[in-house]
């Protein structure tokens, strides 16, 4: 799996130039499984690594995923940056607006690093789950290896890579496991939709059928 991301990088990033590679850090399995191998990419092909998490506001819990990006990132050898979502939050449309804000802020920050390229951790069950979602009427956009960023202005000149799109979200905490690291469950973070599309994907063990349980990452619904 290390190898397959890590050829998806050698396809699409420069080496040894002096701008950062940025990275969506949400402390959660996915990003962070990212984070390990990202980092361990970026040392040997000479690129500076920086991580951006961004602080939804949305749980008191946040301070201390905060302070678990940030040492889970100088622990790789990467820079890290905090974004906040200040201001009033929406009453209907949250993970939606999330998801904006999330892009916004992730490309400011970005921009303002010398990034030309911010690395996501969306998997296939991602892949799988807006599919689901699309089928059913939602207007979420298909989920791309290479695409511009969505912000704008704030991501304009910016392209997003996911690398991880053909691996699936349990061989990541697989991995993560093999490495011994730890991080964020969030039970909370998932909105109506998206957590619709988990339940109904997410199979009971052989002969049991579908079952109605959930997974999740940190920071409010993913985008």
């Amino acid at each position: 799996m290390e190898r397959r991301v890590a050829a998806v990088f050698d396809a699409r990033l420069e080496r040894d130039v002096a701008h950062p590679v940025a990275l969506a850090l949400s402390g959660g399995g996915d990003s962070l499984a990212l984070l390990h191998i990202a980092a361990a990419w970026a040392k040997r092909a000479g690129r500076q690594l920086l991580a951006i998490t961004v602080d939804h506001g949305l749980t008191p819990a946040s301070a201390d995923w905060n302070r678990f990006c940030e040492s889970q990132a100088h622990r790789l050898g990467a820079n890290w940056m905090l974004r906040r979502w200040d201001g009033e939050k929406p009453a209907t449309g949250l993970p939606a607006a999330a998801r904006r804000a999330r892009h916004a802020l992730v490309a400011d920050a970005a921009r303002e690093a010398g990034a030309r390229v911010v690395l996501f951790g969306h998997t296939a069950d991602d892949v799988d789950e807006s599919d689901w979602m699309r089928e059913r009427g939602s207007t979420l956009g298909r989920l791309r290896e290479w695409s511009p960023s969505p912000a704008w202005p704030e991501g304009r000149g910016l392209m997003l890579l996911r690398p991880m799109l053909g691996e699936r979200r349990e061989a990541l905490r697989a991995f993560l496991r093999v490495t011994g690291a730890e991080w964020i469950e969030d039970p909370g973070n998932v909105g109506f939709d998206r957590g619709a599309a988990r339940r109904a994907l997410t199979p009971l063990p052989a002969g049991e059928g579908l079952r109605l349980g959930e997974r999740s990452d940190p920071q409010a619904e993913r985008g």
